[in-house]
C-alpha cells in the first residue's frame, strides 16, 4: 500500500525543505561521477607509466596526464563540497522559513508547549541537523551506487576475476549498514532530544539566576544541569560507539577485498596462481587495477558514515514536522487599527488552550473609554481573555463582539492594542530602543514625549544618558517602578485605542503602585482600558469590577 504525504509528515517535510537544494544535489552527483572518472584516467596513467617505466620508456605524456587527472579530480571534489554547503544551507533556510512562517501566520500560541530554550534549540540546532541530509546524504546514497559501477567497470576492462572479487565482496554490506541505520536513528532521536532538555534546563536557571541565588540553590540547580549535561554526554558517546564499529567492519571487510585483489593480480603477474583463469594481466592492467580497488570502497565507505547525518536529519524532520502538523489550524489575522476606543462584548464566553478549557460561559459589557478591573482568583482566566482579544487564546463557544461586530476565529486586535504585563521585557539596548519596539517608526520626540507622561526621566537623568541610558539584558538594575513607567512609554508611543494590563502593578511597593495607577488614569482617557489584577487599590482606581469565578465554580464546558 502506498504511503501518503499525510500519513508520513517527516517524509513530505524533508521534500518539502530539500525541494530548493535538488539541483545542487543533482550537481554534486555529477560533479563526484566526474571525479571518480578522473581517478579512473589516473589509475590508468599511474599504471602505464609505471610499466613504461620498467621497461625504459618515456614517461612524460603519462605522468603529465596522470597530474591533469589528479588535479581536475580534486578541483571537481571542491566544487562538490562548496554545493554541498549551499544545498544544506538552502534546506536550513527552508525549515527556519517555515517554522517563524507559522508562528507568525498561527500567532505565539504555535510556540507553545514547551519552554523557550527547547523550542530556542529546536528552531536553530534541529534545523541545523537537517543539512547533513540534503548536503550528504541524499547526493550520497546515488554516489554509493552508480561511483562502484564505473570503478568495476574500469576494473573489469584490466581483470574480469578481479572485478568480480570486488562485486561479490560488495554485496554483505548493504544488510550490515542497514543493521547500523536502524540503531543509529534512535540514537540520534535520543541525543537531539537530550540536547533539547539540556538547552531547555539552561535557558531557564539563567533567567532566574538572581532568584536562584537568593533561595541558596546554586548547587541544586548547577547538580541538576550536570544531569542534564550528562545525559546528553551519554547518547552522544552512543552514536559515536554506534559509528565506530560500524567503520570498523566495513574498513574490515573492504581491506579483506582489496587484499584478496592484491593477492590475485600479485600471483598472476608473478605467474604462480595455481588455478586457470584464462586471462593474462600486464604490469600496466594491475597497477591499474590495484589503484582502483581502494576506491571502489570509498562511497560505500562514506555512505557509512553519511548514515548519521541520516539519522540526524530524519529524527530532527520528525519532530519538527510532527510540530507543524499539529499546530492550531486557526490562522491569526489582525483587523485594521481601530480609531478610537472601542465598546467591547462577551456572550457566554469558552475559551481553552490546545483544547484545555481555561474559561468557561464568561459574559460581560465594557463601554468606550471605560477602566475596568477584571478580578478572580489565580487560574480564573483573567489572562486568558485578555489574550482572546489578541487571538492567542481559542474561542471554543459563545463570542466576543467589538463595536456590536462579532470576531471571527483567528482575528486579532494586535493593531489596536498596547499591552503591558507584569514582567515588561527588555532588550539589551538604549532605553530610547526599548520604548521604539512598540511602534518601529516612532520619531525621537514622540519618544521623549511618551518618556515624559510615563514619568521615565525620572531615572532617566540627564547624567545617565537621558533615553540613551544603556540598559542591559532583561533590564538588570531598573525597579520594578522602572520597568512599568517603560512600559507605559510604550504604550504611549503605540497610541493604541485599547489598553491590556496583566497584574501592571504586581511587584511595585505602594508609592510606586499609587504613581502608576494615577498615570494611568490620566494618560488612559479615551482609552477603553482592561486591568487585570488582585489588588485593592487597582480596583478602587477603577470605573467598574468584573469579577470571574473560581476554577472550581466553573460550568462544566
Amino acid at each position: 500500500m502506498r504511503v501518503t504525504a499525510e500519513a508520513q509528515p517527516r517524509r513530505a517535510a524533508l521534500r518539502r525543505w530539500s525541494a530548493g537544494a535538488n539541483r545542487l544535489s543533482a550537481l554534486i552527483v555529477v560533479a563526484q561521477l566526474c571525479a571518480t572518472l578522473a581517478w579512473v584516467v589516473f589509475a590508468w596513467s599511474a599504471g602505464n607509466a609505471v610499466e613504461a617505466a620498467s621497461q625504459g620508456k618515456a614517461l612524460a605524456p603519462l605522468v603529465l596526464l596522470a597530474f591533469v587527472a589528479a588535479s581536475l579530480r580534486a578541483t571537481l571534489i571542491w566544487g562538490a563540497d562548496i554545493l554541498a554547503v549551499r544545498a544544506g544551507d538552502r534546506t536550513v533556510t527552508a525549515a527556519r522559513r517555515e517554522i517563524l512562517e507559522a508562528a507568525a501566520k498561527y500567532g505565539a500560541q504555535f510556540l507553545a508547549g514547551t519552554d523557550a530554550g527547547e523550542r530556542a534549540s529546536q528552531i536553530v540546532d534541529r534545523t541545523g541537523k537537517l543539512a547533513g541530509y540534503t548536503a550528504n546524504w541524499t547526493p550520497g546514497v546515488r554516489l554509493a551506487v552508480a561511483a562502484p559501477l564505473i570503478i568495476v567497470a574500469a576494473v573489469f576492462a584490466q581483470s574480469w576475476l578481479a572485478a568480480i572479487l570486488l562485486f561479490v565482496s560488495v554485496l554483505t554490506l548493504p544488510l550490515f549498514i542497514w543493521l547500523t541505520a536502524s540503531e543509529t536513528t534512535a540514537a540520534a532521536r535520543a541525543q537531539q532530544d537530550s540536547l533539547d532538555a539540556l538547552a531547555g534546563a539552561f535557558q531557564a536557571r539563567a533567567s532566574q539566576a538572581g532568584l536562584i541565588r537568593a533561595f541558596r540553590a546554586i548547587g541544586r540547580e548547577t547538580a541538576a544541569l550536570a544531569e542534564a549535561s550528562q545525559n546528553l554526554r551519554n547518547h552522544t558517546i552512543a552514536i559515536l560507539r554506534i559509528a565506530f564499529l560500524s567503520t570498523a567492519v566495513l574498513e574490515f571487510f573492504a581491506s579483506i577485498s582489496i587484499a584478496l585483489v592484491a593477492v590475485y593480480i600479485g600471483f598472476k603477474l608473478l605467474g604462480i596462481f595455481p588455478i586457470e583463469t584464462h586471462e593474462t594481466i600486464s604490469l600496466a592492467q594491475g597497477m591499474t587495477a590495484l589503484i582502483l580497488a581502494p576506491e571502489f570502497f570509498a562511497p560505500i565507505r562514506r555512505l557509512s558514515a553519511l548514515h548519521h547525518d541520516r539519522a540526524d536529519g530524519v529524527a530532527a524532520a520528525e519532530m519538527l514536522a510532527n510540530w507543524l502538523a499539529n499546530k492550531d489550524k486557526a490562522e491569526v489575522k489582525r483587523l485594521p487599527s481601530l480609531t478610537a476606543a472601542p465598546a467591547l462584548r462577551f456572550a457566554n464566553v469558552t475559551l481553552a488552550y490546545g483544547g484545555v478549557p481555561a474559561l468557561s460561559e464568561f459574559s460581560a459589557e465594557i463601554e468606550p473609554g471605560e477602566m475596568v478591573a477584571l478580578v478572580g482568583s489565580s487560574g480564573a482566566g483573567k489572562t486568558s481573555v485578555l489574550m482572546a482579544l489578541l487571538a492567542r487564546c481559542q474561542l471554543s463557544a459563545g463570542s466576543i463582539e467589538v463595536n456590536g461586530v462579532a470576531l471571527a476565529p483567528g482575528e486579532s486586535l494586535a493593531e489596536s492594542v498596547a499591552f503591558v504585563r507584569q514582567a515588561p521585557w527588555i532588550a539589551e539596548g538604549s532605553l530610547a530602543d526599548n520604548i521604539r519596539l512598540a511602534r518601529a517608526g516612532a520619531g525621537r520626540a514622540e519618544i521623549e514625549a511618551a518618556a515624559h507622561a510615563a514619568g521615565v526621566f525620572s531615572f532617566a537623568t540627564p547624567d545617565r544618558g537621558g533615553l540613551d541610558l544603556r540598559l542591559s539584558r532583561f533590564g538588570a538594575g531598573l525597579s520594578g517602578g522602572q520597568r512599568q513607567r517603560l512600559a507605559l512609554a510604550r504604550a504611549i508611543v503605540r497610541d493604541a485605542p485599547l489598553w491590556l494590563l496583566d497584574e501592571p502593578t504586581a511587584h511595585l511597593d505602594p508609592d510606586a503602585e499609587a504613581e502608576l495607577l494615577v498615570r494611568i488614569r490620566d494618560l488612559g482617557r479615551d482609552r477603553t482600558v482592561i486591568i487585570a489584577t488582585h489588588a485593592a487599590t487597582v480596583m478602587a482606581a477603577c470605573d467598574r469590577i468584573i469579577r470571574l469565578p473560581a476554577p472550581a465554580q466553573r460550568a462544566a464546558p
